[in-house]
């Protein structure tokens, strides 16, 4: 796998600018807003991303596969029919939101979900074409489209939302407002330039319809639990009347850092899973090669990593979050010495679930993110309600990783012909292969 191969680059590169922008609003909206209010956000675009992990999983992933495998009419028809799929489960959560909303606004006007049954469906309608556009280019593997999607997508959530709390007394409506505003300039830019495949909207096939549902039942089902695996943390800080969301900005900071590292993870997936797909449908060995060189090249990519991690732990820190956390930077400082050693075990979990879809297994991966999901909610409830301790939630974070590798390879294992021995081989030529280059390197220059 060489990074200057289109389709890495390409991926990797849409997701560090998209990374870099979210970044800056990020500390803006860190050091510019009060804890209070930085919370509800964090909490609010926590559910907004659990939700869009539904609409994914249901109408995105499926739709991935099928479009690499795929070629002609059949193509068109897959992606007509995704198109239609997609619209219908933003429809059928609108008419289950604003009703809910109607009914318990009067009874709990200060609840911190009730801003996510009132706007979700405004922001779901807003991103729908941009993230049909992102699904059906990452099918036919043109990664410089999904690129270009994702850097305007971070470009004009910072460029609306940094307007907005330069100029105006910042609340969390006005917040939300802005984040759908930049998502419907981005949606109309797909539609015009017709990424996002609405011409195809007249293929629609009940056939497809069926695949889709059915691998969309447990790819929906893997997208939450995934997305809980990241959120729930989040939640179960929030339910806490002696944490809420105060705790939340505190623990979002160091957590941060994680979302900087999978980044590379990210776009390595996205290159990965068509790869993979095709590489086990056509039966051949590249399946197998292709799993092992993301692996180890991954694992490599993160070495460095953590190694000046502990040292950086501060300066990070308060470049982050501002002063205005100073009283909470022994907790961050811990919290990210914990989650040093979460950060080597990414990839193993990463790719093990991406390989695991490619195999037409979601199932598996599905009782895989199960288990985990059970283990972390059962350690969070642990840690916030008995010791109201934010390292304990991280450290929950590794407990519930470890068990998902297992699980996993085990069930990698019986159904292909990855083995252990075989990738730990190829990280060590790897990693060898990595010395000689650069020592020969250094020789040449000195």
């Amino acid at each position: 796998m060489k990074l200057k191969n289109s389709t890495n680059l390409h991926s990797l590169l849409g997701n560090v600018v998209y990374a870099g922008f979210s970044m800056v609003l990020f500390i803006m909206l860190a050091r510019f807003t009060d804890k209070e209010l930085y919370g509800r956000w964090v909490i609010f675009i926590t559910a907004l991303g659990l939700l869009d992990m539904l609409r994914i999983g249901l109408a995105g992933t499926g739709a991935i596969r099928y479009i690499s495998t795929s070629v002609g009419t059949d193509r068109d028809m897959t992606v007509g029919t995704a198109y239609h799929l997609n619209i219908l489960t933003t429809v059928a959560i609108t008419i289950l939101f604003v009703p809910a909303w109607l009914l318990l606004s009067p009874h709990a006007a200060d609840n911190y979900y009730l801003p996510v049954l009132l706007f979700y469906p405004l922001c779901a309608f807003a991103s729908l074409p941009h993230i049909q556009a992102a699904n059906y280019s990452q099918g036919i593997m043109d990664f410089r489209r999904v690129m270009i999607i994702r850097a305007l997508v971070g470009f004009f959530n910072l460029a609306f939302m940094g307007i907005y709390i330069y100029l105006a007394d910042e609340t969390l409506t006005g917040l939300i407002l802005m984040y759908s505003l930049s998502d419907v300039t981005v949606s109309v830019v797909a539609m015009l330039m017709r990424w996002d495949g609405w011409k195809f909207l007249k293929y629609f096939n009940r056939s497809i319809m069926k695949d889709l549902l059915r691998f969309g039942k447990f790819s929906s089902a893997i997208s939450i639990s995934s997305s809980l695996l990241r959120s729930s943390d989040t939640f179960i800080i929030s339910l806490s009347a002696a944490m809420g969301a105060p705790a939340v900005a505190i623990y979002t900071i160091p957590m941060k850092l994680v979302e900087m590292i999978e980044i590379p993870l990210r776009s390595f997936a996205a290159t990965a899973f068509p790869k993979l797909s095709t590489g086990f449908h056509e039966k051949s060995d590249r399946f197998v090669k292709d799993f092992n060189t993301y692996l180890s090249y991954s694992v490599l990519m993160l070495i460095p990593v953590i190694l000046l991690l502990p040292f950086l732990s501060e300066w990070v820190l308060l470049f982050f979050g501002g002063n205005q956390y100073i009283d909470a930077l022994d907790t961050q400082k811990n919290i990210l010495l914990i989650i040093t050693f979460y950060i080597l075990t990414l990839p193993f979990d990463r790719f093990i679930g991406v390989a695991l879809m490619a195999i037409n297994k979601p199932e598996l991966n599905f009782y895989k993110l199960l288990i985990m999901l059970v283990l972390n909610i059962s350690f969070d409830l642990i840690a916030v309600f008995v010791f109201q301790s934010l390292e304990l939630v991280a450290m929950a974070t590794i407990l519930f990783t470890i068990t998902g590798i297992v699980t996993g390879w085990r069930m990698l294992v019986k159904h292909t012909e990855i083995r252990i021995k075989n990738t730990l081989e190829d990280l060590s030529t790897n990693i060898d292969g990595l010395k000689t280059k650069y020592s020969s390197r250094l020789f040449k220059r000195y």
